[in-house]
C-alpha cells in the first residue's frame, strides 16, 4: 500500500516530534545503575566537630571521568534536621590514576541529624550515591577509600595525638604514620595502635602519640599507611601530605 503525500507529511511530523521529545526526555534523566557500576562514589570525609554541637564535613567524591564530558557534582544534604534539603556544589580537586577524579564540597549541620547523599550530573544524566538508600551521616568517614588520616590533637607543646580510620579488611594489619620534622630531609615511621570500632560501621579507629623532637614543628609533615592482605594503602592528602594545620582546633 502506497502512502499519499499528505500521509507521508503527517508521518514525518510525528517522527520529528518523537525525536524531539526523545531528546528532551534524556536531558536530566536519572539513571539507575548497580553500585559496582556507579560512576559516582563517596571517597572519604574530613570531620571537624565544634564546641556548639555542629559539625563541618568536607566530603570527597570519586567520579569516573570517562562517563561524561560535562560533569557537575553536588552534596545533597539536610544539615540541621529541619527536613529541608539543599545542594552544595562540589569543586574539582585532582585526577587519580586511571580515569577517576576527586571532587569535594563542605557542608555544615548538627552532628546528630546531618544526612547527605551525592548527586552527579554527567551530560544531563543524573547518578546518585546515597549509601544504598541509607544516606550518609557524620559517622561515615570512609567511602571507597581504605584509610583516612584523622585530625591532630595537640597534647603538649611538642606532643600530638594522631588518629587514622581504616576499613577492617582483615584481622592482621599494620597502620603507620610516616612523618618528618625537617621537610622530608629525613623521616620516621611509627606504628599506630587499635583504639576502637567506629559507630555504625565496621571501620576501626587507630591512634598514636608522637613526640615531635622537642617541639620542632616548622618542618612537620605526615601521611598514613595501611598494610593489609599484602597491599599497602596511603592517605597522603592526594600527594600534598598533612601538617600541623590539620588539627582539631576549630
Amino acid at each position: 500500500m502506497r502512502m499519499s503525500k499528505k500521509m507521508k507529511k503527517v508521518a514525518a511530523i510525528i517522527l520529528t516530534l518523537a525525536m524531539m521529545f526523545g531528546v528532551f526526555g534524556i536531558s536530566g534523566m536519572e539513571v539507575t545503575v548497580k553500585a559496582s557500576d556507579n560512576p559516582v562514589k563517596m571517597y572519604y570525609c574530613d570531620h571537624v566537630l565544634s564546641y556548639h554541637g555542629s559539625a563541618t564535613i568536607t566530603v570527597y567524591v570519586q567520579v569516573d571521568s570517562r562517563n561524561a564530558a560535562n560533569r557537575q557534582v553536588y552534596i545533597h544534604h539536610s544539615g540541621f534536621g529541619s527536613g529541608d534539603w539543599e545542594d552544595v556544589e562540589a569543586t574539582y580537586v585532582t585526577k587519580l590514576d586511571g580515569n577517576t577524579e576527586i571532587w569535594k564540597a563542605t557542608i555544615i549541620g548538627f552532628e546528630t541529624s546531618l544526612k547527605y547523599a551525592i548527586k552527579y550530573i554527567g551530560d544531563g544524566k543524573v547518578y546518585w550515591d546515597n549509601n544504598n538508600g541509607n544516606d550518609y551521616t557524620y559517622n561515615n568517614v570512609l567511602g571507597i577509600a581504605n584509610v583516612k588520616a584523622g585530625r591532630l590533637y595537640k597534647v603538649y607543646s611538642s606532643k600530638v595525638m594522631m588518629f587514622a580510620t581504616v576499613k577492617n579488611l582483615a584481622y592482621n594489619k599494620n597502620v603507620k604514620v610516616r612523618y618528618t620534622t625537617d621537610n622530608w630531609a629525613t623521616y620516621k615511621d611509627e606504628s599506630l595502635d587499635y583504639l576502637s570500632n567506629t559507630t555504625d560501621t565496621n571501620d576501626e579507629l587507630w591512634s598514636v602519640e608522637l613526640d615531635l623532637d622537642g617541639g620542632k614543628t616548622d618542618g612537620f609533615h605526615f601521611c598514613i599507611s595501611y598494610e593489609v592482605n599484602g597491599q599497602t594503602y596511603w592517605d597522603n592528602n592526594f600527594g600534598a601530605n598533612y601538617d600541623l594545620s590539620y588539627n582539631c582546633n576549630r
